[in-house]
């Protein structure tokens, strides 16, 4: 994985664990997973 796709997972991730509006529960592990299965669909 490249350095700018791996800072950006972790840009979206951690906008997504301070959420204020609702509580979502979030591993960084599965959420890379998830995005690079998306990737691999293009």
């Amino acid at each position: 994985m490249t350095q700018k796709l791996e800072h950006l997972v972790d840009l979206i991730f951690n906008k997504l664990k301070t959420y204020k509006r609702k509580k979502i529960f979030l591993e960084r592990e599965k959420f890379l997973k998830f995005i690079l299965s998306l990737l691999k669909e293009n």
